[in-house]
């Protein structure tokens, strides 16, 4: 067999197979097309410093950043990051089991009658601008049970927002209520600074990028203190962050 004739049979004998196993010619055979991992950060109680949180725009990714209502500089804080390009969200206080907890103004408590839970809940949405999603702040012990959920959930569906659930406790139901009611929601993957060091917070994050490369998607929690804002920065830095790409919560949704 001559190398021409050796060459035509080889090409035909490859395409056959690709087509056989209906794999499109036009993807190329070396270069399968990427299906690229997410991660979300959401920046929780902003609303007392702006300066800690400006630290995290320094990192130059999406960031979703959740506002505590009614606090020294919830409104400016929610303009001004919103004026840079980012997401806010309402860092809705909630019940926690310990009592001598206080979860800061504009909370709901399980003993709240649903009509107070709908109107605190709308006054905290409404005070703040921006606001594209809530998310719980506290509530190990509000977000355990569903009848109350439901009655936040209520103001948070007919506003068009959707919901994130913090997962304060592992035995939270607003996760679960949400998708029940039709709201788009998510629950956190890892909280970033339980450990308040950038060493700790880089391994967080590393762990975000594995939870992301084996789900496709994956939300980590931090908050606004200079090591967490450093520590996201130094992954950044890590071989790591280029197998993740960086998105708002919504578009996750």
């Amino acid at each position: 067999m001559d190398r021409r004739t050796f060459l035509a049979k080889s090409a035909s004998f490859l395409m056959g197979g690709l087509l056989a196993s209906r794999i499109p010619v036009s993807a190329g055979i070396f270069s399968p097309v990427a299906h690229p991992s997410r991660i979300a950060l959401i920046i929780d109680d902003i609303g007392f410093n702006l300066r800690r949180a400006e630290l995290f725009l320094e990192a130059d990714i999406p960031i979703t950043f959740s506002v505590l209502p009614r606090v020294c500089w919830s409104v400016e804080s929610a303009m001004a990051l919103h004026a840079r390009g980012h997401e806010i969200m309402l860092h809705q206080p909630m019940e926690p089991f310990d009592a001598e907890v206080d979860p800061g103004p504009g909370a709901i408590f399980v003993d709240d009658r649903p009509e107070c839970i709908h109107q605190v809940v709308a006054e905290n949405i409404a005070t703040l601008p921006h606001v594209v999603g809530v998310n719980n702040h506290m509530g190990s012990r509000y977000t355990q049970q569903p009848k109350k959920m439901g009655q936040a959930l209520d103001v948070v569906r007919n506003r068009g927002l959707f919901f994130v659930d913090s997962m304060t406790t592992g035995h939270s139901t607003a996760y679960t209520c949400a998708r029940q009611m039709g709201v788009s929601s998510k629950r956190r993957d890892l909280f970033l600074d339980t450990q308040q060091d950038v060493s700790s917070v880089i391994r967080q994050m590393k762990r975000l990028q594995h939870r992301a490369r084996k789900h496709g998607n994956a939300i980590g929690i931090g908050h606004p203190r200079p090591e967490t804002a450093e520590g996201i920065m130094r992954f950044l830095e890590t071989p790591e962050s280029r197998d993740v790409t960086f998105v708002y919560i919504s578009q996750m949704l």
